[in-house]
């Protein structure tokens, strides 16, 4: 298989998780999940693939 499909990824990452929680408890995979999902945002703002700007002014037209 060349690539992955999304639910391949999908059912890789369920598994992870269900795994995560039976190893450390719901709380604190409920907080690794967390910082992954804000470094992940940082690593792409960082890269500059992430337009602030662009989120503001969507954010302010729904207000």
């Amino acid at each position: 298989m060349a690539t992955w499909t999304y639910k391949q990824w999908g059912a890789l990452i369920g598994a992870l998780v269900a795994f995560s929680i039976g190893l450390i408890g719901f709380d604190e995979t409920i907080l690794v999940v967390l910082v992954g999902v804000i470094c992940y945002f940082v690593g792409k703002f960082l890269d500059g693939e992430l337009d602030v700007e662009d989120i503001r002014n969507r954010a302010q037209r729904r207000g």
